[in-house]
């Protein structure tokens, strides 16, 4: 039952951000931007592994972020899915020529220097809904709850949603990796 739970937020948060206007979406990502921006100053990190976003779901846009990272010269990293395994490998961002758009929608390296997940400082995660205490509901697949768990502990991972948070997600997986912080449009929550 509990599952059926988070299906059903998945289901009803993912139809909120669908329902958005382009530029409803485009202004919530601005501000999302922006507000990361000054937490990023705050931090001293060499490189950040960011999502590019899948347009369709009316995802944040991290383009605006990417070129935000370039002008204070800290390193983006993004990912390639392996669709047979579930699984991410990490690529340095290096230009946009590298990058063709999968089967989901997501733009991917197809090419390009390697990033172990050791070397990762911080991780930008895509997400659906999260809660008060930094859970949150992805697509489903475990990507990134697996990225997550390979990383080093000191890695720091922030999520990036248009929307507040709810109280509390009703189940977790004891192999879902909590949020440090997550950025919105008016708050930067720390758990």
């Amino acid at each position: 039952m509990a599952t059926i739970d988070k299906e059903k937020l998945r289901t009803v948060f993912l139809r909120k951000r669908k329902m958005l206007s382009e530029f409803q979406a485009d202004q919530l990502s601005v501000a999302i931007s922006q507000r990361f921006d000054a937490f990023l100053s705050e931090k001293k990190i060499q490189n950040v592994h960011l999502f590019l976003p899948i347009t369709k779901q009316r995802e944040v846009n991290t383009w605006r972020i990417l070129e935000n990272l370039g002008a204070k010269q800290v390193e983006a990293v993004i990912s390639r899915s392996d669709l047979n395994q579930n699984t991410l490998t990490h690529y340095l961002f290096e230009s946009k020529d590298q990058l063709s758009v999968n089967k989901w929608g997501i733009p991917e390296p197809v090419s390009g220097k390697q990033v172990d997940v050791s070397a990762i400082d911080m991780v930008l995660v895509p997400m659906v809904v999260f809660d008060r205490n930094g859970h949150r509901i992805g697509y489903g697949k475990g990507y990134y709850d697996r990225f997550l768990s390979e990383c080093r502990p000191d890695c720091i991972k922030v999520g990036l949603s248009m929307m507040p948070p709810i109280d509390i997600i009703p189940y977790t997986d004891p192999y879902d990796i909590p949020l440090d912080y997550c950025v919105t449009p008016l708050k930067t929550y720390e758990f």
